[in-house]
């Protein structure tokens, strides 16, 4: 928890440390003034002049530039870094320099007062420095080429960083196309029954909190917390799911499964079979898990399952509601909420089976609110053994990128192996 100014100043610069994205996000609603520590404030010009420059920042190069570099080696590993964003540090810092102008105002103005200033003075001076104050509100407004500055590091920052800016999809052809998950955003993966959605929902949930280490939870509606738990389980270890369930194993098997066990237990990831389908009690819980749990990345399975009762609203107005309002969560938080969806049942009958963004159920406004939208699409689901050159399509796995706010559209190819549920990548 953190107690003090001095502490939030030590945990923002330790996540700047860390992270110099921070910076480059943080960076125009900065000023160094809101230190109040000193050796914070000398801190945070020397990070700020280096990453001006584009260099990166090493613990040993501030050495020579800072003589307490014992305290910056606690700021990178100091607990109360999991406590808040970045962000809500430098916020919560612009409010102490608020009161502390407001205390400096009130004073001045009791002084005033107290000297029988003539009134007019005293109104034109309480005028003027109330403008003053109320231009901390104003923190979105900064000048364009501030704006330029801190993109153009941005995107260096990423170039060095292979272009992976976001949370890890785990599969290398999605990240190299998306950059990765990327906060505030909301994604949309749609498919039929039985196509793979929670499949691959569960393999992005895995990749981001085992390979990005990266804290993820994901509400299910349909199954329990053990189905999708024995669905990991099953596609960590290679063993065959059903086979799980039944127990039906013989001693290198439970091995294997003890094994796969111990590494999803060492994630960070949070499994919530959800025992209330309203939409106000899925945003509470989101904010809880994000609060308590650090969360930075939800999936919803499924879309369609969320209820928002409210008289008069048809079902598609009342799935639009939801995706809308999903999608100022994911603003507001700051994190990805990746949404399944299910498709209308007509798709498989007509011919051509691959599917389109109007073929969401309800799709109503689900597209507009939706940063991404991606779908599902296995050709031998629909009995299609051959592509148009004849290739086998066994095992063979569309991922469809149909919206892309900022990445485009476009067609990537993923393996499925049906008896573990499990996507993999393809092998050139």
């Amino acid at each position: 928890m953190l107690i003090n100014r001095e502490q939030i100043e030590r945990t923002l610069l330790g996540k700047i440390i860390n992270n110099p994205q921070e910076y480059y996000n943080n960076h125009s609603l900065i000023d160094p003034n809101l230190f109040s520590n000193v050796f914070n404030r000398r801190l945070y010009n020397i990070l700020s002049e280096k990453l001006d420059k584009g260099d990166k920042i090493d613990i040993v190069d501030l050495a020579d530039s800072i003589d307490n570099i014992e305290d910056v080696a606690v700021m990178m590993k100091d607990d109360a870094m999991l406590e808040t964003q970045a962000q809500t540090c430098v916020l919560v810092l612009n409010q102490y320099k608020k009161k502390e102008q407001l205390k400096d105002f009130t004073s001045k103005v009791n002084k005033m007062i107290s000297d029988d200033e003539d009134v007019f003075e005293i109104m034109n001076y309480v005028d003027e420095e109330v403008v003053k104050i109320s231009s901390i509100d104003n923190e979105g407004v900064v000048e364009i080429k501030d704006q330029i500055n801190d993109l153009l590091k941005s995107i260096e920052y990423k170039m060095n960083n292979k272009g992976l800016n976001g949370v890890t999809t785990g599969f290398s052809n999605i990240d190299k196309f998306t950059g990765g998950w990327q906060e505030t955003d909301l994604v949309i993966v749609g498919g039929a029954s039985s196509m793979g959605k929670t499949s691959l929902a569960l393999a992005f949930a895995f990749n981001a909190s085992f390979y990005g280490k990266v804290p993820t939870v994901l509400f299910s509606y349909e199954m329990s917390n053990q189905q999708l738990l024995s669905r990991l389980i099953s596609s960590d270890s290679g063993i065959d799911n059903k086979w799980i369930l039944k127990g039906s194993l013989d001693q290198t098997e439970l091995g294997k499964i003890h094994e796969s066990a111990g590494r999803i237990e060492q994630t960070p990831i949070y499994i919530d079979d959800c025992n209330n389908s309203s939409l106000r009690y899925l945003v509470n819980k989101i904010r809880q898990y994000v609060i308590t749990k650090k969360v930075k990345l939800v999936m919803v399975d499924y879309l369609q399952l969320v209820t928002n009762n409210k008289k008069g609203r048809s079902r598609e107005q009342e799935v639009s509601e939801v995706a809308r309002t999903l999608k100022n969560v994911a603003k507001e938080l700051k994190i990805t909420i990746i949404a399944l969806s299910q498709l209308n049942r007509g798709v498989g009958q007509r011919a051509e089976s691959r599917p389109t963004i109007a073929d969401l159920r309800e799709s109503g406004e689900i597209e507009q609110a939706a940063d991404m939208v991606v779908l599902i699409y296995r050709p031998e689901y629909y009995g299609i053994d051959t592509d148009e050159n004849g290739n086998s399509t066994e095992g063979l796995a569309e991922v469809i990128f149909a919206k892309g706010r900022n990445v485009g559209t476009g067609v990537l190819g993923l393996r499925f192996q049906k008896e573990l549920t499990k996507f993999h990548e393809i092998q050139k």
